[in-house]
């Protein structure tokens, strides 16, 4: 399954191969992955390979971390479409403890205890005197408005 001489990244073989997993239906959207030493087992890889392969496929938003208790795969969710505005200001980043509480389902209050680490947030700033505004970044879709796609 791992090609040593293939060139390409171990980390990146082991995402692919979990993301094809979880592609296939082998991990289904709510299932936990094996633990960090499975995986390592299962791929013949060091853990650090292993936790390279999930925080990239964290990244891809396949998969969700949450402490002491494993990796989760997300479902494919229908991202909602959300207009900025010419001119906005948009910043990708990680949420505030508060923002986490606040942006959660109650599904995920319980079983989290907020948004689940590693989902990135949106702020978008419309304007110098209009209040700025959170969007979970696993949740909407940015359109950038055609006239601010000609500036850029």
């Amino acid at each position: 399954m791992i090609d040593y001489s293939s060139g390409v990244p171990l980390y990146r073989q082991v995402a692919d191969a979990i993301r094809a997993d979880i592609a296939s239906g082998r991990y289904q959207a709510g299932a936990w992955l094996p633990s960090e030493t499975q995986l390592s087992q299962m791929f013949n890889v060091g853990r650090d390979t292993v936790r390279e392969a999930l925080a990239f496929l964290r990244a891809e938003g396949r998969i969700t971390t949450v402490r002491k208790r494993g990796s989760l795969v997300t479902g494919n969710q229908v991202r909602e479409p959300y207009r900025v505005p010419a001119g906005a200001r948009v910043i990708t980043r990680m949420p505030t403890p508060e923002e986490r509480r606040d942006l959660a389902t109650p599904d995920e209050l319980r079983e989290f205890g907020g948004v689940p680490e590693g989902v990135p947030v949106f702020e978008i700033t419309p304007g110098p005197r209009k209040h700025r505004r959170v969007l979970r970044g696993d949740r909407v879709e940015l359109l950038v408005d055609d006239q601010a796609s000609e500036e850029l």
